[in-house]
């Protein structure tokens, strides 16, 4: 008699999804959080070092030297050693752990009594420091508003979609672009379009959820058996915070927008700096400037009378670049529009 066979369909082995983990998007937003959270900060590290001088960690040499006690062959050491931890061993121990505790608070005293004084002054020194150094900041940006606090309309980037991917044509295809800030994302998908990898970094959330809803709706349309394109990254993040954060020499070129019509002269200075410390020989550093007469215009009288900086004019950015590092400059106007276009060469 043979065994039944079972119809019944195998049982379901396919893994179930994970609903809880996070998309990109939501992936994005917490690792925004941990980029741009105060730990870290040249805030935060003068504030730790600050309570650690005012509240050690071992506040007593017994912290960075225990006592150990008697050695635990001590009282093997002979026929009389025995005898003897028969007698006074209890006695011992604690006449040793006294001692241990006198002589650590005698070295306590001593250093406190040589040094004491100079503690104090030294904390009153960090916190008078401290005091102008706040002062001195204070002068500079009495607001401390951040870069997506500023009331100030993204730049119109269309008159540069077709032009965009040009710049960095001839740069190793394998090599991002960073773009920031990246707006509307005009200039990151027409460079994501060419086929290459593009990093769009903005501070704002709603030009990054909008950002995400592209290329959501870009990925929704992609036909079977056509090559996947390559990746975008779109991240919420200051751009000169991105741009310090990422390693020498490793993408093709930078576009900087809208950052550089905000910021002041120093931050300027150094987004350009930067800009062109990343970009490998060859690569491209482009900055898109808005005409200081469509600049006024387009804000309200509070955000052009409290803005940080304003617009420089192109032949400003050529001088700055040219003193960065950057050669092969190029002043392109826009066909419409109110953007400047000022391309330079990294040349190393």
């Amino acid at each position: 008699m043979t065994n039944p066979v079972n119809d019944a369909d195998p049982p379901d082995t396919a893994p179930v999804p994970d609903d809880t983990a996070p998309v990109s998007d939501e992936g994005e937003l917490l690792a925004a959080f941990d980029r741009l959270r105060p730990q870290g900060s040249l805030r935060w590290a003068f504030d730790d070092a600050a309570r650690r001088v005012d509240q050690p960690d071992l506040a007593s040499s017994a912290g960075a030297y225990p006592w150990k006690g008697l050695p635990d062959d001590l009282w093997e050491r002979g026929r009389s050693a025995r005898v003897g931890e028969r007698f006074v061993g209890d006695v011992a121990r604690v006449m040793a752990d006294l001692l241990a505790a006198d002589a650590r608070s005698a070295a306590d005293a001593a250093v406190s009594a040589v040094n004491g004084d100079r503690f104090v002054a030294t904390w009153d020194a960090l916190q008078y420091l401290a005091a102008r150094v706040d002062a001195l900041e204070a002068r500079i940006d009495p607001l401390g508003l951040e870069a997506a606090e500023w009331p100030v309309p993204p730049p119109d980037q269309s008159a540069w979609r077709d032009a965009a991917a040009s710049w960095f044509g001839d740069v190793d295809s394998g090599l991002a672009v960073i773009v920031g800030e990246s707006g509307d994302g005009t200039i990151a998908d027409a460079i994501h379009r060419s086929g290459r990898e593009v990093r769009s970094v903005d501070p704002r959330g709603t030009s990054m959820w909008h950002a995400f809803g592209t290329a959501h709706a870009e990925r929704g349309t992609t036909r079977p058996g056509v090559e996947d394109p390559p990746p975008r990254r779109i991240l919420l993040d200051d751009v000169g915070h991105h741009l310090r954060s990422a390693d020498d020499r490793s993408v093709a070129g930078v576009v900087l927008i809208g950052c550089v019509d905000t910021s002041d002269l120093a931050e300027k200075v150094d987004l350009l700096r930067q800009a062109i410390r990343v970009t490998v020989s060859g690569g491209s550093v482009v900055v898109l400037t808005t005409d200081r007469s469509a600049w006024d215009a387009s804000l309200t009288n509070p955000a052009r009378d409290l803005a940080r900086g304003r617009p420089f004019h192109p032949e400003t950015w050529s001088l700055l670049l040219r003193r960065s590092g950057a050669g092969d400059l190029r002043w392109l106007r826009p066909a419409s529009g109110d953007l400047h276009a000022v391309v330079a060469r990294v040349e190393r």
